[in-house]
């Protein structure tokens, strides 16, 4: 097929006043449209609003804290999602009452962002932000990375970001190698933007809280959105999503529109493979075909498919929408959302999918990702097509994935291969100092430095989300790949911001990870491999979160009142010996975000045996929430299998 293809097309017209790189010709923020911007539009009421009133959101008072400091100090602010999570809203909120006078950019996806900083240094002083809805259109050297970010924020310019969760986490590529001593750090993840980037996350289904704040509206859209906040998020509901997708379904049937759902479901398998470009409509008539139903449900004409699947349904949107040259579309990013949850009814990605996701890939990051999706759906073919070019041509991420799926199939020769085409990556062979001297810990975000990356930029853990509380961590990897070495500098950093004590438990049998602290007396409770005083830990850290709960929970850790970190140290030793361990961690895990207990463990795997054969703990444990790092040989494949198990605040405005 060699019909024109276009990637990481933008489906909502970029500002018509902001289309050149001369701030002077930038609107402020104040003065822009939400849909402009990218919000979905919401369905359509009789003499009412395009959209409904805003609702705050749980994470809305950690939105705030981050643009209160990047609309002074300038910096990336990415908020996660699906796709309709709320997420665009949130942020629009965001800037409208953090940067009402900033100056915005909205370059249409794929523009090339490289001579943004020059024009930004050669114009009036002024206050500016970038505003980047679908980052994944925007990666990559012409677009945003770390060089060109790391200008733009010396510029003090303020950049915010969208990306769905599922997006994310390929581009990111979780996985994790740490080795020397603990003066040493090295890390390899696959993208060198995001590893660097802590996101904000807006959850699908909607808390107690927000649906309680949306009852409080007059208008009638929130009204009928919380009725059905039981099965729906607020957002997807409010954007028609679950509509559209019932009116794909019932077209597959006689006297619907067969040939219609066919193209649909073209595009949607298109993106659920990772190619998110839009697609000229020759290309998807030569693939629907292939989805066609028996004869029997009389397909309508092509012109009606096309006219039935682009029309735009309930005021909001076509299940098909448009890119931005004539002629290409691609699937409404809610249908391929739901279809990827509902892991009952989900169907497998066609072969045809995948390789003609593969041929109509235009560049290193769409080939990235498709490889992850063929990954994670057990499409290994694919996955090694989609990589072995990344790797040939210096990729060191794609190199060690390859590595690893090779040594999965036993092929030892092949693995030493993309090892030794790993090790030529300098980014990926070169252990970077840890500067213990530094200063470890940002009091502003609540992160850690785990080290600098080959570019010189910091890596951050969170210990905690400002107005969220504390974070749990989960260690995951063979033996001798880092794992002490990683707790360890996250340990230290929290006994360097003063705001943490710190309960370890060492299972390790030659006991020696913690030494340096013990040596310090930096640690207030120690047990060793004693299972005893490990339970007298876990039981006074649930008593301490008991107290604070009752005294209406613990968000921020201060000097004055310490959060509680505990590390434990080979944590499937002590699980395999104690069910109460495990059921006092699982508590631990469930609710100490939010009373001040946090803890961070190391386990050989992510087995259900690495978690006393619990599966409730294993799945809390690397639950979404939490931070896991995946690291040595095995990394990739617990990373597909963690994502597999996840299948599934106060009320005043804190911008005021």
């Amino acid at each position: 097929m060699n019909a024109p293809i276009l990637a990481n097309t933008q489906v909502y017209l970029s500002l018509e006043d902001a289309t050149t790189f001369n701030p002077a010709d930038w609107p402020k923020v104040r003065e822009v449209d939400a849909l402009a911007l990218g919000v979905h539009r919401a369905r359509t009421i009789t003499n009412g609003p395009v959209l409904p009133p805003y609702v705050l959101r749980d994470v809305d008072r950690q939105v705030a804290a981050q643009m209160k400091h990047v609309a002074v100090h300038g910096g990336l602010i990415l908020l996660t999602g699906d796709s309709t999570s709320g997420k665009t809203r949130t942020a629009f909120h965001g800037i409208q009452r953090c940067m009402p006078d900033h100056a915005i950019f909205a370059p249409a996806r794929g523009a090339n962002l490289a001579s943004l900083p020059q024009s930004i240094r050669t114009a009036p002083a002024g206050q500016y932000l970038l505003w980047l809805d679908d980052l994944e259109g925007f990666l990559g050297s012409a677009g945003i990375n770390p060089t060109l970010l790391a200008d733009l924020e010396r510029k003090n310019v303020a950049i915010v970001a969208t990306m769905q969760d599922s997006l994310f986490e390929a581009y990111a590529n979780p996985r994790n190698i740490q080795s020397g001593d603990a003066q040493e750090v090295s890390r390899q993840i696959g993208n060198r933007l995001l590893r660097t980037v802590e996101p904000i996350s807006l959850s699908r289904l909607w808390s107690d809280r927000e649906i309680k704040r949306a009852s409080k509206a007059s208008d009638e859209r929130l009204v009928d959105a919380v009725t059905h906040s039981a099965a729906y998020g607020l957002s997807e509901y409010l954007a028609a999503g679950p509509a559209l997708m019932q009116s794909w379904i019932r077209a597959q049937r006689v006297n619907g529109n067969p040939r219609g759902a066919a193209l649909v479901q073209a595009s949607v398998d298109l993106a659920r493979a990772g190619f998110n470009g839009a697609v000229d409509l020759q290309v998807l008539k030569e693939l629907h075909v292939q989805y066609l139903p028996d004869a029997t449900l009389r397909p309508e004409s092509w012109h009606d498919a096309v006219d039935w699947s682009t029309t735009v349904q309930f005021g909001v949107t076509g299940l098909l929408v448009p890119g931005e040259y004539e002629g290409m579309w691609r699937a409404f990013d809610y249908l391929p959302d739901a279809v990827s949850r509902d892991k009952s009814n989900q169907s497998e990605i066609p072969e045809f999918i995948w390789s003609e996701a593969l041929q109509l890939c235009p560049d290193d990051d769409d080939r990235w990702l498709i490889g992850m999706r063929a990954y994670m759906a057990g499409e290994t073919r694919y996955a090694i097509e989609a990589w072995e070019p990344l790797a040939e041509n210096g990729n060191g991420s794609a190199a060690s994935n390859l590595a690893d799926i090779f040594l999965e199939m036993g092929d030892r020769e092949s693995a030493r291969y993309w090892r030794w085409i790993e090790s030529q990556d300098e980014f990926h062979s070169t252990v970077i100092p840890f500067d213990s001297s530094a200063s470890l810990y940002d009091p502003e975000s609540g992160k850690v430095t785990t080290g600098k990356y080959r570019n010189g930029e910091q890596s951050w853990v969170p210990l905690h989300r400002p107005g969220l509380g504390v974070c749990h961590g989960v260690i995951a990897g063979g033996k001798g790949i880092g794992k002490s070495n990683t707790l360890l500098v996250i340990l230290l950093g929290a006994l360097t911001s003063g705001k943490y004590v710190l309960w370890l438990m060492d299972w390790a049998p030659e006991q020696k990870h913690f030494g340096s602290l013990k040596k310090a007396e930096a640690i207030d409770w120690f047990s060793g491999a004693n299972l005893e005083r490990s339970l007298e830990i876990l039981r006074a850290a649930v008593r301490a979160l008991e107290a604070r709960e009752e005294k209406g929970g613990y968000r921020d850790p201060a000097r004055e009142k310490p959060a509680i970190l505990i590390g434990i140290e080979e944590a499937h030793r002590l699980f395999e010996r104690s069910d109460e361990a495990v059921s006092l961690c699982l508590r631990i895990l469930r609710n100490g975000e939010s009373g001040g207990v946090s803890v961070f463990l190391t386990v050989p795997d992510v087995s259900p045996e690495s978690f006393g054969g619990s599966l409730e703990l294993r799945d809390e444990a690397v639950s979404e929430r939490n931070i896991s790092f995946f690291m040595g040989s095995n990394g990739l494949s617990m990373m597909r299998e963690s994502r597999s198990m996840r299948g599934v605040h106060p009320d005043d405005d804190p911008f005021d």
